[in-house]
């Protein structure tokens, strides 16, 4: 039995000793990559922001390219925010025809999105010459929270049925709480 015994503690301590090499670095041989724009394209409380990189043999092409993808995210990410504060203003009206106003007034606000985006701000624009021929853009774009807000607000004014179920200061205040945790 000590013969056993003292062969599993042999064993054990073999394993340990060799298992045992010291600290390794989770990054060692990795190098990080930094992506031109990036930084600019973080949203925060007052600008729905986004970036992206757009590839193409022709120079004019890759820029639009780029546009293109980071309207298509910019989107993206303003629709999700919209839907979760219609989702938080929907949850807390007293009403009926709550599922209503929710299924109308998403909609709605998906075609003002659209037609905000007229008003973006480009804040980082970068063109480089791509290994291998072509050209890589990297674009970062940003809107106000106001400008979508506004948009949004002068939408519902237009629409009777959502104007009946809607309390501007309550809506604000979930907006704006959505915005801040962007941060």
């Amino acid at each position: 039995m000590k013969k056993v015994t003292l062969l599993v503690l042999s064993f054990a301590a073999v394993v340990a000793l060799t298992s045992c090499g010291g600290e390794k670095s989770a990054t060692k041989g990795r190098e990080e990559i930094i992506i031109p724009c990036a930084d600019q394209g973080r949203s925060n409380a007052e600008f729905f922001r986004a970036a992206s990189v757009g590839k193409s043999q022709d120079m004019a092409t890759s820029k639009d390219k780029a546009l293109m993808i980071t309207k298509q995210r910019l989107a993206s990410l303003i629709g999700s925010k919209i839907k979760s504060v219609t989702e938080r203003y929907v949850n807390e009206m007293d009403a009926g025809g709550a599922t209503e106003f929710s299924q109308t007034f998403e909609n709605m606000a998906r075609d003002i999105v659209n037609q905000e985006l007229v008003e973006i701000a480009v804040t980082c624009e970068k063109t480089f010459e791509a290994e291998g021929g072509g050209y890589e853009t990297f674009i970062a774009i940003e809107v106000s929270k106001d400008v979508i807000y506004n948009g949004i607000d002068k939408g519902i004014d237009k629409n009777k049925k959502l104007e009946v179920m809607y309390d501007r200061e309550k809506f604000r205040e979930k907006f704006n709480e959505e915005m801040s945790q962007m941060e």
